[in-house]
Parts: structure tokens; sequence; C-alpha cells
């Protein structure tokens, strides 16, 4: 090789080729994105190592322990001892660390608040925070979440959580919406199996008796039960010996179908999920005036979300009738006594009633507040947990002062002592009910009834207060020199609806504005399903509101009328329907009786009526019709809601934006046509151009139908109708020229024609496989000689028809399938919902291998 010096530039040296194999060769330094991206790809590596060893020891450990090798058995014991043994050492020489742990193993929305005061406490400044709320609450926080968890899920509900695919409901408070919705699926495929069984064990005869159907709902609710929610139609259908009325069968099918109905699933175990997942917080100790009042921060923004979506509903739909009137959704639910403001007004407005009522009387008033015992409190003032807490929730909180009070209320009227008023229920700061009472009552009888509600308020766990009762029960004389009762009840009011008005008053117990928590309480009302308003003893308050609608439609009605010309005949009601007209509640209670009185006696009542149109689970619900008076008696009802709204979505802004968006016809990108004669549409498009012509106006009926203005469901469903309608005809044309008719199907034709009976096809198919058909109240057979023959239905037939015809239209039940083959009709259906659970059972699938 020639000496570099000899060359005109050092560059053009020839260079010593590279030896991958030479361990002399220096490495080349590599930069630091180099670094980044190895320490990344080796941080993968080894997740993906881990998440493959974790996969194979979860095989060895659950399905082949008993085949592995002796060897590599101990060897991963051994691991796992080493393992323990470091934690072990770790906890006794810091016993934090194992508070740690424990924490760690939390789930993931009790963990993160926790670990995050964890973590502000390392900061502090004095090392005495940290020990001190680590073994202070974390500690018997740890001890009170398992407890609660004990609570939560019962015997009865882990042996349903046990049952093939139902496991995660033991999980259901770390489930998110997602995985609830999936599970809701999962439980209706399982009630639905039941109830499928249950008919090929129960149903052996088409016409089974009334008895029969309700014992099965009784065992499919009893199935329901075990996951702590309330079959619908229980306390109606359910066993009692001191029934009053006969039962309604007719609740049966409806009940049925909301068991059955995955959607229904879904709102009972979300209302549940959000309940469980409330009450661990406050185990937690994370609902308090120091963290998150009344509430946790997790149900408050859930609640927060939840009335965004609805206002954006509302402001996207309209209501419109069959005369083509619309009215805007949103107007209408502010309008309503929805509206935060009307319904403080309103409940105001009735105090003040009461008041002037009272002083006409010569009542007193009385002011009370009534608390839970100490056992139903989670955490203390200082945000420490409750040391006497019974695990208890914010429902049995509420429950045991309803139950309380029903107790009170039946002494008192064995003393013949009455009174009426309105009470108010709100939280605690860890959420705890008590209640608020504003009541009127004779002078001579106010000791008395002080005396007994004091009683009854501390008769449970009575040795825990001593010779103090205020913690339980405080009772207060109102003084009008200082303030009258509507002042008093005015600020309860107003905190528990909107706050309005007391942005500068600060809460003694949460230490915030109560404008502020107005949100939480709300929040924390809708969560736990409180009812926080109540009057009693007076008038209700849906004749008043019914009383006002039906004033503003007669003044529309008799425009040429003078002011203050009666509108009803009677002048006893007249004078109700002026009173609530003008909102005097004080007048309006006095004209319809006054205060006191059995609900029977009242003048006007709140007329009701089922709904025409059935639900989606077939049956008919409860609407208000109007207002009716047993002077007038009960066929004389006054109706205030004419016409049926029905909901529709707005139209657009931009038409033009939204039928671009929607498909407008374009050219086509191809030479050829890519829309099929036969194009594929939904059931639900292909009715959505019937309800087309009812919200046209009257010019829009006369003249042509502008196809183009139309939404590209519509289109398309008359595009169906237009290209298939010349095909169908044909085809059935064809197929009547083809199809040669027995000699039998013509006899029995004949024969029903000439006792005025129309029989189609399917129908005499089924009289000569043997089968029964129903036409009017008779039911008909055929014989071999193609006679037909009839015979009555009773009453127990006609209302089995009833209820198998409601299955069979509104939940798709076969019931000759499941008669005939319970088994093979619930795997078909399975098959749709859980491929994999379908193939486990039929056998498809054995010790984890496909067959």
């Amino acid at each position: 090789m020639p000496d570099s010096t000899s060359l005109a530039w050092s560059w053009n040296a020839r260079k010593q080729p590279v030896n991958p194999y030479a361990v002399d060769v220096p490495a080349r330094k590599p930069s630091a994105l180099a670094v980044w991206i190895a320490l990344y790809e080796q941080d993968k590596s080894d997740q993906r190592e881990q998440a493959e060893a974790m996969s194979r020891a979860a095989e060895e450990y659950l399905f082949s322990v008993a085949h592995c090798d002796p060897w590599h058995y101990d060897e991963l014991n051994d691991a796992l001892i080493e393992k323990a043994k470091r934690h072990a050492e770790l906890h006794r020489v810091d016993p934090l660390n194992l508070i740690r742990d424990d924490v760690a193993s939390l789930p993931c929305f009790l963990r993160k608040p926790l670990e995050t005061r964890i973590k502000y406490l390392e900061k502090s400044e004095d090392p005495r925070h940290l020990p001190t709320y680590l073994n202070e609450v974390i500690t018997p926080s740890l001890v009170r979440i398992d407890k609660v968890r004990a609570n939560q899920a019962s015997l009865s509900f882990q042996a349903m959580a046990g049952r093939d695919s139902l496991d995660q409901l033991l999980r259901l408070a770390e489930l998110n919406q997602r995985e609830v919705k999936r599970l809701s699926t999962l439980v209706a495929a399982h009630i639905d199996m039941i109830f499928i069984q249950l008919c090929g064990e129960m149903l052996t005869d088409e016409l089974a008796s009334p008895i029969v159907i309700l014992e099965l709902y009784r065992r499919v609710a009893a199935e329901v039960s075990r996951l702590d929610v309330i079959p619908p139609g229980y306390e109606a259908l359910r066993s009692k010996h001191n029934r009053r009325n006969p039962i309604n069968y007719e609740l049966i099918p409806g009940a049925l179908a909301r068991m059955r109905c995955a959607d229904w699933w879904q709102r009972k175990l979300w209302q549940l999920r959000n309940e469980w997942r409330e009450e661990l917080l406050r185990a937690a100790c994370l609902v308090h005036r120091h963290a998150s009042p009344y509430v946790s921060h997790d149900i408050l923004l859930q609640k927060r979300e939840q009335r965004r979506k609805a206002m954006d509903f509302f402001r996207n739909h309209d209501l419109i009738n069959e005369d083509g009137d619309t009215l805007s959704m949103e107007d209408v639910v502010l309008a309503s006594a929805s509206n935060p403001a009307h319904r403080r007004n309103e409940m105001m407005a009735c105090v003040k009633g009461l008041e002037l009522i009272a002083e006409m009387r010569g009542d007193c008033a009385m002011f009370y507040t009534i608390t839970c015992p100490s056992k139903y409190h989670a955490t203390l003032m200082n945000g420490k947990p409750n040391p006497t807490w019974d695990h208890s929730t914010v429902r049995k909180s509420s429950d045991y002062l309803v139950d309380t009070f029903a107790a009170f209320r039946k002494a008192m009227h064995k003393k013949e002592l009455r009174w009426y008023g309105v009470r108010v229920a709100e939280p605690h700061h860890d959420g705890t009910v008590h209640w608020h009472l504003l009541c009127f009552m004779r002078k001579k009888h106010r000791r008395a009834i002080t005396e007994l509600l004091r009683r009854f308020a501390i008769r449970e766990d009575r040795a825990e207060l001593g010779n103090n009762t205020g913690a339980r029960f405080k009772s207060k004389l109102i003084d009008p020199r200082k303030g009258t009762p509507a002042s008093y009840i005015a600020k309860y009011v107003s905190k528990n609806i909107d706050g309005r008005g007391l942005s500068d008053t600060v809460s003694k117990e949460t230490g915030k504005s109560l404008r502020d928590s107005a949100e939480h309480v709300t929040a924390w009302a809708s969560l736990h399903r409180v009812q926080q308003f109540r009057f009693f003893g007076i008038p209700g308050r849906q004749a008043y509101r019914e009383l006002r609608l039906f004033a503003s439609q007669a003044t529309r009605a008799m425009k040429t009328s003078k002011p203050g010309a009666p509108v009803l005949m009677d002048p006893k009601l007249d004078a109700v329907l002026a009173a609530a007209d003008v909102g005097c509640f004080a007048t309006y209670i006095m004209k319809q009786g006054g205060v006191l009185v059995p609900r029977k006696n009242y003048l006007i009542h709140t007329a009701y009526e089922p709904t025409v149109e059935p639900g989606i689970y077939g049956d008919h619900g409860i609407r208000i019709y109007g207002i009716w008076s047993p002077i007038t008696g009960k066929e004389n009802k006054i109706c205030t809601h004419v016409h049926t709204w029905k909901m529709v979505k707005k139209a657009p802004a931009n038409p033009g934006a939204e039928s671009a968006a929607q498909g407008d016809p374009v050219a086509p990108w191809t030479r050829g046509n890519n829309c099929p004669l036969n194009q594929k549409i939904s059931k639900k498009e292909m009715l959505t151009d019937i309800a087309t012509p009812e919200i046209m106006t009257p010019r829009e009926r006369m003249g042509a139908l502008d196809v183009s203005k139309l939404p590209a469901k519509e289109r398309r469903a008359i595009l169906r109708r237009v290209t298939e309608v010349s095909y169908n005809k044909k085809k059935a044309q064809a197929h009547v020229q083809s199809r040669n008719y027995s000699p039998l199907e013509v006899l029995l034709s004949d024969f029903a024609s000439s006792v005025g009976i129309q029989l189609s096809e399917s129908m005499v198919n089924h009289l000569l496989n043997g089968k029964r058909i129903r036409y009017g109240d008779r039911i008909y057979y055929a014989t071999h000689d193609g006679e037909l023959r009839s015979f009555d239905l009773d009453n127990s037939d006609v209302q089995i028809r009833k209820l198998w015809k409601t299955l069979e239209k509104h939940i798709k039940v076969d019931h000759s399938k499941i008669i005939r083959d319970p088994l093979g009709h619930y795997l078909h259906r399975l098959k749709k919902i859980d491929l994999r659970t379908w193939q486990l059972l039929s056998g498809k699938i054995k010790g984890g291998k496909h067959v």
C-alpha cells in the first residue's frame, strides 16, 4: 500500500476495510436519539416478555398445573416465595410501604385520588403529615372498602356472577359505560334463557291458565331480584295475603319484556354501578367537606355531562301535533316545572299560601331538624373516618327517616293531632340525609306534637346522645317579630334547587358558597333518588297546574267574553279555577276545601287515562288527561291535553349543506350503474315515507312532491318502492300461475268462503297441518275431509292469547318453537349475541379446543 505522504491529498489514500468480527474496531458513539430509540425498544421488549410470561404463568396455573413439570413447578414457587420475602422485608423495615402497596392494588377510581393526596403530603415540610394520614385515614379506609364491597356483593349476587360470562358483575363499580352495555346484553341473554327454559317446562299447552303465566313471571322475577334489582311490576304482581285489588294480568307481558331487554338492564346496571361507586368513594373518605361535599367529583362531572347532552337534545328537536303546529322542545322544557326558577317560584308561592292560611286560622309555625344516628354517617367533620359507621348507604339513611316519619304520623293520628306544612331533604357534607320541616299546627297541640316527634327522632341508639339530644333533633318556634315562616324555609328551598340569591352566603358545614354547592346537591338527589321537597296536609299541586293550563286555554277560546266571566257552570268549581288562575295558593287551598281535609273531599282532582299507543314494551302507560270533580262525576272530565305531540328532529339551518352531507345525487364516477334494483334497506327506513305527508303543509299536499328536499333515508325508501312495485307484481303473478292447489285446499277455502270467512294461503296451510287459528272470538280447526269447525274462547283463553300476542309482537317470542324445542330456540338467539358462549353450549368447543 503506498504511503499517504506521496499522494496529493491524504483522503486519496486507500482505507482499511472494517472487519465486523475484529474486537479492536472502535465502536461508533450512538446519538442521543438512537439511545432513546434503543431504550424505547428495550422497554417494549421487556413489556412483551413480561406479558408473555404472565400469560404462560396464568395458563400453567389455571389450566395445566397438574400436568406441568414438577421441577418447573417448584422453580416458579421458589420465585414467588422469594418475591414475597422481599416484600415482607420491605414492609418490616417500613410499615408504610404495606399501606402504599394496598393503595396501589385498589381500582383506578379509588387509587388515583388517594395517590394524589399521598404525593402531595410527601412534599410537605412537616414529615409527620404523611404517616398520620396513612395511619389514621388510609388504614381504616382500606378496611371500610373491603366491608362495603362485601355488603354490595351478596351471596345471591355472587352466585349470579358465577354464571358463564357474567363474572364482570363483581367488578361492576370499575366498569365504564361501554363495558356496562356489553354486560347488560349478557345479563339479558341469561334472563332470556331462564324464561325460555321455564316456558318449555310450564307452558306445555298453548292455552295455559293465567295462574301459570303469573307463576312464570314470579320465577323470572326471582332470578332478577338476585342482582339487587327490583323486577318491574313486582309490588302489583307478588303474592300478598291481604291483597285488596285483584291481580292485573295485563302487566305481565310488559314486565317480561323489560326483564329480557338489554336496554332496560343497561339502565338498571348503570344506576347500580354509580351507587356502588359512590359508596366506595364514601368509604375511602373522598366525599366530605374538605374533599368534595355531598357527592364525589366523578358523579358531579357525570351529571353535568348528562345535563349538557339533555339540553343539546332538546335544542335539536321539536314537538309537532296532528294539526302541524310546531313547538321548540327547549322552550317547552324551560317553560315547565323542570326549570329550576319556575320550580322555586311555585314552591315559595305555596309556602306563602300556607303562611297566610296559618295566620287566618291562628296556627303557630314550628321549624324542626331531624338527623340520622351516628351509624349512618361515614365521615367526621375533620375528614377522618367515623368509627361508629356501620357501612350504611345514603339510601338507607333516607329510608330510616321515611320509616321514622311514618311511625310518628301513626302515633300522632291515634292521639288526634294534626299538622300541615312542607319538609325538605338535604345532605350532610358526607352525603347522609337529614330533614328540615316547616309545620303549622294549633297552638294547643304544639307541645304534644313536638314531644312526640322528639321521642321518635331519638329512640334509635338513644345511649349515644346522653342528655344532649340536639345532635339528633332540634325544634324552634317561629317568632313573627323575627321572621316569617317563608323566610325561614326560603334558604333551604333555594340551596337545594339553584342557589338563587345565596352567592354571598357561606355554608357553615362545607365552608363554600351555597350557590356554588347547589349543583352538588342536585347531583346528590339525582344519584340517590331522594325526594327533596314534600308538602303534606294540603291539596295536590298537579291539579293546580292543570287548572292554570285550562284557564289559559279558556281565555284564548273566549276572547269575546267579558273579563271575569265564569268559565265553569258550577260556582264552587269556578272559584277554584279563578284562584289557581291568579296564582293565589291560599285562596286555592281554601276553595278546594282547606287544609287537613281527606284527599277524596277535594273539589277538583287530576284526571288520568291510559295512553293510546303502546310503548316499546307493549304496555299502555298512564298520562294526564285533565281535571274532574266529584260534583260532576268522572264521566264529565275536562280535557286539558287535547293534542297529541310527537318528537321530531329539527330541520338543519343550512339545508344545502345537510343534503350534501346526507348524499345528494351526483354524477357517477364509473360508466356502470352501481345502484341495484333491489336495494337493501331496513324496515325503519321503509316506514319513514309513510309519516312524511303528515307534516306537509296544505300547499305542499296540493302540489308535487320535491324529492330533492327529502332526507336521504326517505329518498331511498321511495326509490325502493318505485323500483320494486312492478317487479313484485310480476313475481306475484308468476307465483300464482305456477302454484297448483290441492283439492283439499280448494275444498277448505270454498267451505270457509261459504260461511263468510276469508282465509289466506298461510291460514289454509296451518289448518291442513293440524293447527288451530283464531278468527274473531272463535277458534277454528279443519277436519280430515276439508270441513271447518270452531268453538268459543272462554275468558282465560282470551287472556292467554292476548298475552302471547303481545309477547310475539313486541319481543319476537315464537311460543310454538319454545314449546317444541326450547334449547334449540335459545341457541339460535344466543348465536347472534355471543358466538363463544353458543359454541360452548352447543358442544363446538370442548376443553378449550374446537371440536
